[in-house]
């Protein structure tokens, strides 16, 4: 027989020696037997659990709570770490913010230096072309002056000839020419 047969039998038989009495327990109702049986076999199930059951149950507990205080140390740890990492991303954003401001500053001075080189090759350039206006200028008035002269030359020639109503040769008349010329500038 096996022990859930033999405990079965032990209740019933203890059962049915208490089951006539109309006094004590009895008078309230409530059944001796079936309380004695619920009893028993309450600490039957009390006594199984615990002998099969409860001990996966902490073990499975123990373990879950392992887990939850690894995560929580793994979160802290994460949290320190994202902490830190956050530090070196705003240094290095710091550093690079820094670096991009000198370079523009060295762009701002590079294009003023530029600027500066250009507007005085633009000058220098300015310079030359009027320098080389201003000679061409004096050579064309220097050529005019020659033209009008030789022009003024033959007029007068011209009207010398017409005064004195003879032809004088042209040296001759080139020459008288110069002279009052010269007494004029004088």
């Amino acid at each position: 027989m096996t022990v859930f047969s033999n405990f079965h039998f032990v209740v019933s038989g203890f059962a049915a020696e208490n089951g006539g009495s109309s006094g004590g327990i009895g008078a309230l109702g409530v059944d001796l037997k079936a309380l004695v049986l619920q009893a028993l076999t309450f600490l039957l199930v009390f006594w199984l659990l615990k002998r099969f059951a409860l001990g996966k149950i902490v073990q499975t507990l123990e373990e879950r709570r392992k887990t939850i205080d690894q995560g929580v140390e793994l979160g802290r740890r994460m949290a320190e770490e994202k902490a830190r990492l956050d530090e070196e991303v705003e240094k290095v954003l710091h550093k690079a913010r820094m670096e991009a401001d000198k370079i523009i500053t060295a762009g701002h001075l590079e294009a003023g230096v530029f600027l500066k080189e250009a507007a005085d090759a633009a000058a220098r350039k300015t310079d030359a072309m009027l320098a080389d206006a201003h000679d061409r200028i004096e050579d064309d008035i220097a050529r005019a002056r020659t033209r009008l002269e030789q022009e003024v030359l033959h007029w007068v020639a011209e009207a010398t000839e017409v005064v004195l109503q003879e032809k004088v040769d042209t040296d001759k008349d080139q020459e008288l020419i110069k002279r009052a010329l010269s007494e004029v500038k004088a």
